[in-house]
């Protein structure tokens, strides 16, 4: 069903790709064609949309502006499909999620493989991003769901829920601080440790309790990657930190051991939030994903307090 002029989705193209000769590629016409529209667009408009950077085209203010009008036009189409779907009891769309990368350990997989499982024709997009990236992307229109650790979001995002899990260390069972119950930062640091780099939210959460601490040793490891150091952990190498979301397997397998961060009497909260678009109506079957997740997330939530009542 094509019902807007192809102006608008080689303007969206060109947006999200940042070239006309990819944009060209990704809806598979000539590029040619793609500058065509791209210039009536410009006339109709009476002002340029893009301009030429190193990166490529980047959007003039102008541009900016018509991106909005388009993001809200094309998921109202997407939601229009949905709803005309349903009618038949069939539901058709893809969901396209931009997530941290310790809901791929298990929260994911698990949640996508369910919705699968009653909705065959319906299928998803997942990226792995930081916390500040998944939130340009979903205010890009690039996702319809946002998963992060908790920021100050734009005006144009919505906050669906919050859920709060605690930061812990992470250690293979025979590490000599396994069988504790909590540990402090200061234990942890007695052993080779696997620190985060900036880009991870870990890494944001950890300084203000390193800041307190008279004498740092340098890391043995830092990383970028969720998996790397629990994967690393798992190994013996060092103490790494996390939430309990992203060492699910492990744990279960009883290859690592959480230990929650107890600094000075008090838990380390690391908070995670869920963000739509705050314009926008979902289709159904986004909706459905969207509510399931926050369900889950809440199920854990309630689990972890369980398992620590003392910090609930």
């Amino acid at each position: 069903m094509r019902f807007h002029s192809p102006a608008i989705q080689y303007f969206h193209a060109v947006r999200r790709t940042g070239s006309i000769r990819a944009a060209a590629r990704v809806l598979n016409v000539a590029s040619s064609a793609v500058s065509r529209q791209i210039l009536k667009l410009e006339q109709e408009v009476g002002s340029p949309l893009f301009e030429r950077t190193a990166r490529g085209l980047t959007l003039t203010t102008v541009g900016e502006m018509l991106a909005r009008h388009v993001m809200n036009v094309l998921q109202d189409l997407d939601r229009f499909r949905s709803d005309v779907a349903s009618l038949s009891g069939n539901w058709r769309g893809t969901v396209s999620i931009a997530c941290i990368e310790s809901l791929t350990e298990s929260v994911l997989p698990d949640l996508i493989a369910s919705h699968r499982g009653r909705a065959r024709r319906v299928s998803f997009t997942t990226e792995v991003k930081g916390s500040s990236d998944v939130l340009e992307a979903l205010s890009r229109g690039e996702a319809d769901i946002g998963i992060a650790m908790a920021l100050r979001h734009p005006p144009d995002l919505r906050q669906v829920a919050l859920k709060r899990f605690r930061l812990g260390a992470v250690v293979s069972r025979e590490h000599p601080l396994a069988r504790r119950k909590t540990v402090t930062l200061e234990q942890c640091l007695a052993f080779p440790v696997i620190n985060a780099l900036p880009e991870l939210s870990i890494y944001h959460l950890l300084q203000p309790l390193i800041a307190q601490l008279s004498e740092t040793p340098e890391p043995a490891i830092q990383a970028n990657s969720i998996d790397l150091m629990r994967e690393l952990a798992a190994r013996g190498v060092g103490v790494a930190f996390q939430t309990q979301l992203g060492i699910g397997r492990l744990s279960r397998e009883s290859q690592l051991v959480f230990l929650p961060l107890d600094n000075a009497g008090s838990p380390v909260w690391s908070d995670l939030g869920i963000y739509v678009r705050a314009e926008r109506t979902l289709p159904a079957y986004t909706e459905s994903f969207l509510q399931e997740l926050v369900r889950e997330l809440g199920e854990r939530e309630r689990r972890e307090n369980a398992a620590y009542p003392q910090t609930a």
